[in-house]
């Protein structure tokens, strides 16, 4: 006898977050049977992180959506494809005609990514001609992508792979969202090299540190200003890059010389000993080459984009741009822009009174702003939305008021590989298909790496369609075809690669990576820094142009946060979890046994003063509201401090939180320093 048994390895990229580790799939009788990380990827080099190895659980998920949905009184009904498009075409059309195009909005979350998909989504919106496309980087991002563009003009990663020295400044690498493989980290410590963490909890990444400053949430500016104060006085930063690159040094080189920001000052403010505050002066100033490696962490705050301006001021200051080991610049390659061809609409987008920084830099309308369109109709009203790979209810501040907000919705459709939790909300919801079943480009800047991968298709869809697919489905559902006019996603892939000189099979056949760009190094002794001076921009332009102080020292900075007798804790939220990407893949039996339930981070001091045991619930309040939730005592936070993780429906820490008082720059709003009160239940 002989045997039909077929079996193949597929290189592809996992997509379990946004990482894009290069992944390797067995594929047997044209079933997916294995995963491994591949070693050939120059990121990962063959590490899988807890998501990655549990991608064949999210390929077999029983709750996988399996055909289009559309509702009928308080439930759904199973629908062809044909139905629900043009159940849903019917109704963006009406829209369209009784409130204008603008009254719909596109959002996508961080299921989709920042890669092709969203092309074809900013395309529909192009053609349907509403400026309201937006997406989570309204909340996650780009706050620090505006502070260094800003400054810089582009966006700087660590070379960590290089580095003698890494400050890891409000994040978590070993766990959050997009992991960083743990070897380099043992790796720098195994040549000597030195890791520093700052961070109100003694983080995983912080247990690997040979220095933690657990700072007060919320203070970090004073910290960074404190660092600058010591730097200056002791004449530490790198003078000859100074002189010649650095717009605007003299004035705030004057301004932080001031007694107001020395570490003693600031000591009451962030709670880091002034000893502490020098030993990172001085070690920072004099290791080189050194690098930082910021997260969400600073962004959340009423102030991130200012802090994030002193942070990148801190590494002009010491020579580290874009040199071996220090802050890199990796340009993006040349691709082509699929939505640029389409006009534009003269409406303005939502958000860009409140936030214009935001919306004239990234682009787009600013989603935290669409629950007052919704529901007061400002500055327009939404009528219509459909969310692709996010959960508003779950990500975005004031839950009340974004669960409000969908519910008054005309439409809302919904597209994801689960019913996810704003399906309850939708009047349509398609299924989309896991990334083993699609395929798709990837570019590696945020990796250091000047690469093109390929996501290659794995399969054959079990259920669902690719989300390229689902937009051109769409959009020849609603008679706009001939500008959609890709069969697949490779066609739309080789249509971006043209400018490359590529083709999506050439690049599949030279294993799925390609380098565009060799490395360089200090490309701003070249063409200058891609700023209106060309130098470092301490004020920039901008800032000025659309009314705002353009200096990043405020005069909050000096301010500390006092206790109220209500509110006498501070909260931090949004920490991930490995085994999570904020909500996605709770419902994975394997990953929940890693963290089965929603916990409450506090100091067991702390603890014992509210009169709190571990494993208790209790209930956790701000101006905003309550949860409850348990206790999980732990020496790894500040005793004024406490912590709850987003992305759990039993407890959404995102009802705690809210609009008021957001950053003017950015529109993200405080997640991480906020007042807080708890009791026993």
């Amino acid at each position: 006898m002989t045997s039909n048994h077929e079996t193949r390895q597929v290189n592809t990229l996992c997509r379990m977050c946004d990482h894009g580790c290069g992944m390797v799939v067995t594929v047997e009788n044209g079933i997916p049977s294995a995963v491994e990380g591949s070693r050939r990827h120059p990121f990962n080099k063959g590490w899988l992180c807890a998501k990655g190895r549990a991608t064949l659980d999210f390929f077999n998920s029983p709750s996988r959506l399996k055909t289009p949905m559309i509702r009928k009184g308080n439930g759904f009904l199973e629908a062809s494809w044909e139905e629900a498009l043009a159940h849903a075409s019917e109704k963006m059309h009406h829209l369209k005609k009784a409130y204008g195009p603008q009254s719909l909005a596109i959002y996508y979350g961080e299921g989709v990514g920042h890669q092709e998909i969203r092309s074809y989504m900013k395309r529909f919106a192009n053609v349907y001609g509403t400026p309201n496309f937006c997406g989570v980087g309204s909340i996650c991002n780009t706050a620090r992508t505006i502070a260094e563009t800003l400054t810089f003009g582009a966006l700087t990663k660590p070379d960590i792979p290089n580095t003698r020295l890494l400050i890891v400044w409000g994040g978590n690498p070993l766990v959050s969202h997009e992991p960083y493989p743990p070897a380099e980290i043992e790796k720098l410590r195994k040549r000597g090299g030195q890791l520093i963490v700052v961070d109100p909890r003694k983080t995983e990444t912080a247990q690997k540190a040979y220095l933690h400053l657990s700072v007060k949430p919320g203070t970090d500016a004073v910290l960074i200003l404190n660092v600058l104060h010591v730097i200056f006085h002791e004449e530490l930063w790198d003078k000859s890059f100074v002189t010649k690159w650095v717009n605007g040094f003299q004035q705030v080189f004057e301004a932080v010389r001031d007694h107001a920001f020395s570490p003693e000052r600031g000591q009451h403010v962030t709670g880091i000993l002034p000893e502490t505050v020098r030993s990172l002066a001085r070690t920072y100033a004099s290791t080189k080459p050194a690098s930082l490696f910021t997260g969400n962490g600073l962004e959340h705050h009423g102030h991130g984009v200012n802090t994030i301006r002193l942070l990148a001021l801190l590494k002009a200051v010491s020579g580290n741009l874009d040199v071996p080991g220090g802050d890199l610049f990796t340009p993006r390659p040349k691709l082509k822009d699929i939505t640029a061809p389409l006009p534009g609409t003269p409406v303005p987008p939502v958000g860009i009174e409140r936030f214009p920084v935001f919306c004239l830099t990234r682009k787009e309308a600013h989603a935290l702003s669409l629950s007052d369109a919704i529901l007061e109709g400002k500055p327009y009203p939404i009528k219509g939305m459909v969310i692709t790979g996010g959960n508003p209810s779950l990500e975005w501040p004031d839950n009340r008021r974004t669960v409000e907000a969908l519910q008054a919705l005309e439409f809302l459709m919904v597209i994801d590989v689960v019913l996810s939790p704003d399906s309850k909300y939708a009047h349509v919801v398609l299924p989309a298909c896991t990334f083993l079943e699609r395929d798709e480009h990837r570019v590696n800047v945020y990796q250091n790496l000047s690469c093109i991968t390929t996501r290659s298709q794995v399969v054959e869809p079990r259920f669902g369609l690719p989300d390229q697919m689902i937009w051109v489905k769409l959009a020849r559902s609603m008679g706009y075809g001939q500008l959609f006019p890709w069969e697949n996603c490779a066609q739309g892939i080789e249509e971006m690669l043209e400018e490359q000189g590529l083709t999506y099979q050439g690049l599949v056949a030279q294993g799925g990576i390609h380098e565009y760009e060799g490395r360089r190094y200090k490309k701003y002794e070249e063409k200058g820094f891609p700023t209106p001076s060309g130098k470092v921009e301490i004020y920039p332009q901008l800032l000025m142009e659309l009314g705002f102080d353009p200096s990043p020292i405020m005069k909050e900075f000096s301010q500390a946060p006092e206790p109220s007798e209500e509110y006498p804790l501070v909260l931090t939220t949004g920490g991930n979890l490995l085994c999570y990407t904020h909500w996605q893949f709770h419902y994975l039996s394997k990953l929940k046994k890693m963290a089965p339930e929603p916990v409450c981070e506090i100091h067991p001091d702390t603890a014992l003063a509210y009169g709190v045991s571990a494993g208790q619930r209790v209930e956790v309040r701000t101006t905003f509201g309550s949860v409850r939730v348990a206790a999980r005592l732990t020496e790894r936070i500040r005793r004024d401090t406490i912590h709850i993780p987003q992305g759990w429906e039993e407890a959404n820490v995102n009802v705690l939180t809210g609009m008021s008082g957001a950053d003017p720059i950015s529109g993200f709003p405080n997640l991480k320093s906020v007042p807080c009160n708890l009791t026993g239940c």
